[in-house]
């Protein structure tokens, strides 16, 4: 994605997230640029108050939580210098029912010994929908790609065995690391906003997820959640990122727009959709 041509988008006047006009304005990737480098630009679209709300959430992501990830399938960075290149995992010793009896700290790998792995977050759909599903539902529980394949769990159960000879126990098992299920949901929130502004305009829709993306709100199922929807395009499994933006077709929230966003696809990850504003 880095050697695509760029789509650039001339300033739409304001702020695509406070709507502050007289602010200054700095240029805003669509697609965060770890994810698509300069695949879409909007010029001069996010005052700098908005993009330092977003960029906090966005480090912890990119930088943090996805850090060793990125570095696995080259994805785009500004600064290769920075690229983790060893990954600490944890392991626990277990009893044979697999519960935990001790911590047993962590050992330090070279990233491509270590197995590979993306967690994202996997939920009930949006409840603006009007789908009647528990809290614990909504609230969802992490995805893990490490548990999708059987190649990645038999290298970290490989793993595992030698500290268990290393140290004379009989059951040992890898913790593996989760994301952090705000700050991930507000990283699609917000890319799922900008595409839909910069697709359709300011005046396509009145937004409903500003408050959500500058971290005032924390009521992310309302508007996000797994996606029911099947868009309507050949889906290619090379992707990075699918996204798509439509409106809802029946039910409680007919008419609304949404985006359908799922990073991956290759890895068989749960897709999402945004709800991202109502008719005016």
């Amino acid at each position: 994605m880095e050697l695509r041509e760029t789509v650039r988008k001339p300033s739409p006047g304001r702020c695509i997230y406070c709507g502050d006009a007289q602010a200054t304005l700095t240029d805003e990737h669509v697609i965060f640029y770890a994810l698509g480098a300069h695949t879409a630009i909007f010029e001069k679209a996010s005052c700098v108050a908005c993009a330092k709300a977003i960029q906090k959430y966005e480090q912890r992501i990119l930088r943090g939580q996805l850090g060793v990830f990125r570095a696995r399938i080259d994805a785009p960075t500004r600064n290769r210098k920075d690229r983790p290149t060893h990954q600490d995992l944890q392991f626990v010793e277990v009893d044979r029912f697999g519960r935990r009896i001790r911590d047993l700290g962590t050992r330090r790998f070279a990233i491509d010994d270590a197995p590979f792995n993306l967690s994202v977050w996997q939920l009930a759909p949006p409840r603006i929908l009007g789908e009647q599903r528990s809290k614990r539902e909504h609230a969802g529980q992490p995805w893990v790609s490490l548990a999708q394949s059987e190649s990645q769990k038999a290298l970290a159960a490989r793993l595992a065995r030698e500290v268990a000879e290393e140290i004379g126990a009989e059951h040992v098992a890898v913790k593996v690391d989760t994301i952090n299920r705000e700050d991930f949901l507000r990283f699609l929130v917000k890319t799922a906003h900008a595409y839909a502004v910069f697709e359709k305009g300011l005046e396509a829709f009145r937004p409903l997820t500003a408050d959500l993306i500058l971290s005032r709100d924390d009521d992310l199922s309302q508007y996000i959640g797994g996606s029911p929807i099947n868009p309507e395009y050949e889906s290619s499994p090379a992707s990075m990122t699918e996204l798509s933006v439509g409106v809802v077709k029946d039910g409680p929230a007919a008419g609304y727009t949404a985006v359908y966003i799922r990073l991956y696809p290759i890895l068989g990850t749960p897709p999402h959709v945004v709800i991202v504003g109502e008719p005016l």
